[in-house]
């Protein structure tokens, strides 16, 4: 274990009052999801800063998740967020042998890919800070609209009062998914780390292609707009509970 490795797994954070450590808890909320196929030479190109790349799902394309959480208790607070993220290979010393896009495909479907959270915009100061300092996420604080409405959920990003874009599935599940830990990449005081996302879901539905992005006209949304969004995601699902553990960043 590294100096750094330690210093992070052992810091006390003050924010808004609250003491906060590692792991953090978030401990009920619903998400809804969608992953959507899009260019992998444009992906790369929008996280060339960070050091990572795309893995690829197919020649020339990588994969983009799309996750609206309505969190209703957490340890830092209750909060909307809406994150994009693209899984990304392996990281330095721990790429490993694989087959062309099964492999991917496969690492996706078990939870063990690694993700780069590329946008994340989020409605509480608490929420951004605690993703900014404890984590290195891009969080920025926004305005997000969150409804269930005639059977769908629906998270909306505005800015001045204008669509950035909104995503809606489905509001609707009844399995329990298997316990996932996912690392997920981040850029903390500049510095490329891994943290793992201890994730349990139930009230589970697959839902197919049916959820429905739409993007405003804001420039906010033109970095999608390249990716050739909005269209159909390759999959859709509903959690209806969800309770995560954030463990503490380590150096990669």
């Amino acid at each position: 274990m590294t100096t750094a490795d330690t210093d992070y797994k052992n810091r006390v954070f003050q924010l808004e009052g609250r003491e906060l450590s590692y792991p953090t808890r978030f401990y009920d909320g619903s998400s809804a999801m969608g992953i959507f196929s899009v260019p992998a030479p444009i992906a790369d190109d929008l996280i060339a800063d960070t050091g990572f790349t795309t893995a690829r799902i197919a020649p020339g394309r990588t994969a983009l998740s799309i996750i609206c959480v309505h969190y209703t208790d957490t340890q830092c607070g209750a909060y909307e967020e809406i994150a994009m993220a693209f899984f990304v290979k392996p990281h330095g010393h721990q790429r490993r042998a694989s087959i062309p896009y099964l492999s991917t495909w496969l690492d996706i479907v078990r939870g063990n890919i690694a993700s780069h959270t590329w946008c994340l915009p989020v409605n509480s100061t608490l929420s951004r800070d605690c993703g900014i300092f404890m984590w290195g996420f891009p969080k920025t604080l926004e305005r997000i609209d969150y409804e269930t409405q005639a059977g769908r959920t629906k998270s909306s990003w505005m800015i001045n009062d204008e669509l950035v874009l909104s995503y809606s599935v489905p509001a609707s599940g009844s399995k329990d998914a298997k316990e996932i830990s996912p690392p997920v990449y981040s850029l903390l005081e500049e510095k490329p780390y891994v943290s793992y996302l201890t994730q349990r879901y139930s009230q589970v539905g697959h839902h197919g292609r049916d959820g429905i992005l739409k993007l405003g006209k804001h420039p906010a949304a033109d970095p999608l707009r390249r990716l050739g969004l909005p269209k159909k995601p390759l999959i859709a699902a509903f959690n209806g509970h969800l309770e995560f553990e954030m463990s503490h960043p380590q150096p990669l």
